[in-house]
Parts: structure tokens; sequence; C-alpha cells
């Protein structure tokens, strides 16, 4: 499919021949945009889908913001392509948005010059959150576009109702749980300082993991693959370490 819109749809297509992980493909399509001189990056996953007028709206949140060259990424509003409902940031009435998903960023291409690229050997999970922890700490602002949307996926949401409390849970695969959860733990160690982000992951972490042994299919599984995971933080063991 995509070997046969180049033409029409006039795009480039680098294949890479193996899955060299989010990070190294995302690293990959931001030389090849230096190399062409533009100004932006956006970045998109296979699986999102955007509303027309998205870049448009995008690039106008960034100039009509307080200080644009303190703006290192704009992001959309993102909802859930099987519930429709909006999916939340993690925020603080302080500090605004702390981190956003890779999926509808769109970035100034100065910026990968200030504070580096993607870390690849984070492989899958947890890329876009680390990019934004060390832009944040360069000082550099994420900013939402209330008029750009993007319809995404993350897992498979589930809604649940147990003892008059209602939860969603995503269902993410063992080998998901093993790369969220090394990952998670690894950027936590490194960014611990972050108090306003640190605080709220290592509730999630709690959170998700009781939702998991209440709900979730294939527990015994996922609960392995979660403690490699720690394992594997613990001991700096990154990279490419199980299939997806």
């Amino acid at each position: 499919m995509l070997r046969g819109g180049r033409t029409k749809y006039d795009f480039d297509l680098i294949e890479n021949g193996c899955n060299l992980g989010i990070a190294a493909g995302l690293n990959i399509g931001i030389r090849e945009v230096k190399a062409k001189e533009c100004l932006w990056a956006a970045l998109f996953d296979q699986d999102s889908r955007v509303e027309p007028g998205f870049i448009e709206f995008a690039l106008k949140a960034f100039n009509d913001g307080s200080n644009p060259p303190q703006v290192g990424i704009v992001c959309p509003v993102y909802l859930d392509s099987q519930t429709g409902m909006v999916l939340p940031f993690l925020r603080s009435p302080k500090d605004g948005i702390l981190a956003a998903m890779t999926s509808g960023s769109l970035i100034p291409v100065n910026l990968f010059e200030k504070v580096g690229t993607f870390n690849e050997a984070l492989f899958i999970d947890y890329v876009d959150i680390e990019f934004c922890l060390r832009c944040r700490r360069a000082g550099y602002h994420i900013i939402q576009s209330q008029r750009a949307i993007l319809h995404h996926s993350q897992g498979h949401i589930i809604q649940h109702r147990l003892l008059g409390c209602c939860f969603a849970s995503t269902n993410h695969s063992a080998a998901r749980r093993y790369y969220i959860t090394r990952n998670r733990l690894w950027v936590l160690g490194r960014f611990l300082g972050d108090w306003a982000w640190s605080r709220k992951e290592a509730r999630a972490l709690v959170t998700e993991t009781i939702k998991l042994l209440l709900v979730e299919g294939d527990r015994l599984k996922k609960l392995k693959s979660i403690v490699l995971g720690m394992l594997d933080a613990a001991g700096g063991r990154l990279g490419y370490r199980c299939e997806l």
C-alpha cells in the first residue's frame, strides 16, 4: 500500500527491513527532514488519524503562545479510537503539560540540535516521555492545540465497573508490559528530581498493576514480564529484549 501510494500522494518511503524500534524509526525521519531543511517535524503512529486542519491548528497554537521560542512540542487533543473518550495528559497546575505522546507531536526541527533526538536504547514505550522530560529539563514547554484532533488507539481499552467504581484498563500484551515496566522505571531513575512528573508516574505504576490483577487476562504471564522488566531496569539492560 505504501509503495503504491508514493507517486499518487508524493511522499518518501524509507524501508528499514526489520523492526529497529520506534525511537530509531523516528530518528531516521528526523534526519531526513533536517536534510531537506524543513522547519518542523510532525510525528505520527501508524494507527493514528487526524481531523482536517490538524497542522494549521497546531501551528496557530504555537504562534499564538505567549513565548513561542520556548515551546518545544505542540500536541493535540487525543481521542481514543475505540471509545471516543478524551485521553488524559500528565499535567500539573504549576508546570502545565508534563509529557505528551509521540503521535500528533509537532516539533521545531532546531529543538533536536538543543536537546538531542529520541533515545534508541528504549526501543519502544516511554521514548516520547523521556524526550518530553529532557525538553522540560532544558527549559522548553509543551503546549496543546485545542482544535487539532487526533484519533489514537492506546492499547485495548475496556471500561469496568467494580464495587461501584468505574475505571478503564489498557490490556497491553505481556511483551508490552515488559517494555512499559522496564522503561518506566529506568526513566524514573533518571528524572526522579522532576517531582511533578515522577510522583504521578509512581502512582500510575501502582494503579495499573492493581487493575491488571483485578480485570485483565494472562495475569501470570504479564506479572512475569513486569518482574523481568524491573530486573532489567535495575541492571540497565535496555534495547530489544523480547519479541512484540
